[in-house]
């Protein structure tokens, strides 16, 4: 009670603040209608301040919870703010409208549900006539479209006022629709306050149905509106099955969307691929003798008034990547009721672009000029980066039920790292594949093994994957031809280099029983120290990592599986591509990442964890490279935490080595007492380097 009569307060906890502040927050710095403008700086003072201190609750303190003075004084505070706010609406001044509504949305959020409950129906026919009415000032619009968005979001916690609440979301949906259509300005916040009445609200929209699909689908397809906002606009597209809940409903839309993207590729991929594919497509949506369905929205080509050769770019392409956003985004969301996706027709489809490299197709005359050539293979990594996404939702979406479809898609993905050369697509090429091997089985492993070990060398081997070509080999020949390939190359240029100095670490990582007619390469020269002025361009680091993490789950699902075909080669590739990555000096710190992309320390981490993964599943009694693999952990630049979890891995891989436990009673007492350094190392960590050290040189 030290506040209530006005006097000084007993501390920032005094009940009695809240109210006061509030008060003088009203009286002081909320101008009136019509008033002075509020500086953008004091507008975000007062929010913040109702936020902060929750001005708005009206909830008591566990010290005074039966005080009625208190209440009734927190209630009066409340009733002047939500005063000011409704009159600032009511303002005829544009600029007072923009700000009681902001008022007005932060209250929907901060205020006592008994206040909400209250008020909300009057609330809402303040906000509605504001999108009824749209002002001149388009922040009105904007800002009336999030604050209706807040209210619909607190309205759905009441239960008992569902059938009140959807009532009003179907009075929103006209104004909104409105505004899609004649004012693209808004098209962004107008999409969001659809998309929340659709999610929150469905049965409300029902009516409305065709209106809104023609609605999405028109702004989709228009020129008019930025790329940016168009994956908003697809996944209100995608939401629209949630309408009217059946077992065909989502079947038909994702059926009605590629039949407009076959039918735009058409169009687009004219002269570069056989005539028969978009046919071919169709066939799998319309089979011969079934009625076709509604066609998607009006289906009213946008784009008519803009030159051909700037229509593929800002009309046919963003088209064809927000509907294939929208497919991506209905396989991999819940749907309550069994659906039947036309899978064939799907993976026909992502064949069709993805194999598509810009070059005219032989067979057939030239029918399309050079500059449509060139606008093709301009948006060719977006269209590839698109239907990528949309494979990798499939897998996600469907997982082992793609098993009957398991042996297109492994060939479509073998076929397309020939064309992939683009860092991001083969990232994106490589995540594929690592979907692949967790989603589909340890059958389908077997065939990805070739795709998977012979890009991943490519990559990972400076020396012969510098312009990311494909060493296209049998699983069962990984070893023997690469190996006969790199020893010629280096019988070759023995005259040349017999004079120049050999690392240590490419000497480590040869066994001298392996020198001699094995079949496993010696360590390429990329991965060497004498290397390091080489001006050739090697793999980027990015598509390095996505090589790597995908050895690592092959590695873990199928790593005892045809052990002799490939085993011995990735596991000499990963103890040197470590080696050289955690090595400061290796060629691989003189390629700087751009900003936000991968850095050196990302591939230190993959290759060590990928390495890692090669031991735990080596088929051999002894991993070959363990001893170097310690070793290089123990002098690596990895984190402190990922150390200790290797450490204590290796540790109970010695634990059972019981074939030469002679050999390696020393490796087991260092891993030993390193375990138990942790508690050192957590406190001494910047000293943690020569705790290392000083160990290891003196047991």
């Amino acid at each position: 009670m030290a506040g209530a009569s006005g006097g000084f307060l007993a501390g920032v906890n005094d009940p009695w603040l809240k109210p006061r502040l509030l008060r003088a927050l009203v009286a002081e710095r909320l101008p009136q209608p019509g008033g002075t403008e509020l500086p953008p700086v004091e507008l975000a003072s007062v929010l913040g301040a109702v936020r902060t201190h929750g001005l708005l609750t009206e909830s008591l303190p566990d010290c005074a919870p039966e005080d009625p003075k208190l209440a009734v004084a927190w209630r009066a505070a409340v009733d002047s703010w939500v005063e000011r706010a409704v009159a600032l609406v009511e303002s005829d001044s544009a600029y007072s409208c923009w700000l009681g509504t902001c008022f007005l949305g932060m209250t929907f959020q901060e205020c006592s549900n008994e206040r909400f409950a209250e008020s909300y129906s009057n609330w809402y026919e303040k906000i509605l006539s504001n999108l009824q009415e749209p002002s001149n000032l388009q922040l009105v619009t904007v800002i009336s479209c999030t604050s209706m968005s807040d209210l619909f979001v607190r309205l759905a916690k009441f239960l008992n006022l569902k059938k009140e609440a959807s009532a009003f979301a179907g009075r929103v949906v006209e104004p909104v629709l409105r505004l899609l259509n004649e004012n693209g300005l808004v098209a962004d916040e107008a999409t969001d306050l659809l998309r929340a009445v659709i999610k929150l609200y469905p049965s409300s929209v029902n009516r409305h149905y065709n209106k809104v699909e023609s609605a999405i689908v028109a702004t989709v397809m228009s020129t008019e509106v930025n790329i940016k906002p168009s994956d908003k606009f697809a996944r209100t597209l995608a939401l629209l099955p949630s309408i009217r809940v059946s077992e065909d409903s989502w079947s038909l839309m994702i059926r009605r969307i590629l039949i407009v993207v076959n039918n735009l590729l058409n169009e687009a991929l004219v002269g570069l691929e056989e005539e028969k594919n978009g046919h071919d497509i169709m066939l799998l949506l319309v089979p011969p003798g079934a009625d076709p369905p509604p066609t998607l929205g009006d289906q009213v080509r946008s784009g008519a008034n803009v030159h051909i050769t700037k229509k593929f770019h800002v009309c046919t392409v963003p088209t064809i990547s927000a509907l294939m956003h929208c497919c991506s985004v209905m396989l991999t969301s819940y749907y309550p009721v069994q659906v039947n996706v036309p899978t064939r027709a799907l993976v026909a489809l992502i064949r069709r672009v993805l194999l598509v490299d810009g070059s005219l197709h032989k067979k057939l005359l030239p029918s399309t000029t050079s500059l449509h050539q060139e606008l093709i293979c301009f948006e060719l990594p977006s269209l590839h980066s698109t239907f990528l996404d949309l494979l990798s939702a499939t897998i996600k979406g469907m997982r082992s039920q793609l098993l009957p479809h398991g042996a297109s898609i492994i060939r479509l993905v073998t076929e397309y790292f020939k064309i992939a050369k683009l860092p991001s697509l083969r990232t994106k090429a490589y995540s594929i594949l690592q979907l692949l091997l967790t989603s589909m089985g340890v059958g389908t492993l077997l065939h990805l093994l070739e795709v998977t070990v012979s890009n991943a060398i490519a990559d990972l081997n400076d020396d012969g994957g510098s312009d990311m070509t494909i060493i296209n080999t049998n699983p069962s020949k990984v070893t023997n031809e690469s190996s006969s390939k790199i020893y010629s190359k280096k019988r070759k240029q023995e005259p040349q280099v017999q004079n120049s100095f050999v690392s240590g670490s490419e000497k480590a990582a040869i066994s001298p029983r392996k020198r001699k007619g094995s079949s496993v390469p010696i360590a390429s020269k990329a991965m060497t120290h004498e290397t390091t002025g080489d001006v050739r361009i090697s793999t980027p680091l990015s598509v390095k990592i996505a090589a790597l993490e995908t050895l690592e789950i092959l590695l873990n699902v199928g790593g005892s599986l045809q052990t002799d075909r490939w085993r011995p080669e990735v596991d000499l590739l990963l103890i040197n591509v470590a080696i050289n990555a955690c090595d400061t000096g290796g060629s691989y710190e003189q390629k700087p990442s751009t900003f936000g992309g991968a850095s050196i320390l990302d591939l230190q981490l993959a290759s060590l964890k990928a390495l890692l993964a090669s031991f735990l599943s080596s088929p051999y009694a002894r991993p070959p490279y363990l001893a170097k693999g310690i070793k290089l952990f123990m002098k690596g630049n990895s984190s402190y935490e990922y150390k200790c979890e290797f450490i204590q891995t290796i540790f109970s891989v010695c634990q059972f080595d019981c074939k030469y436990p002679h050999k390696y009673i020393i490796l087991h007492r260092k891993a030993y007492l390193i375990m138990n350094l942790n508690l050192l190392m957590s406190t001494l960590y910047s000293r943690s380097t020569l705790v290392f050290t000083y160990l290891w040189s003196n047991l």
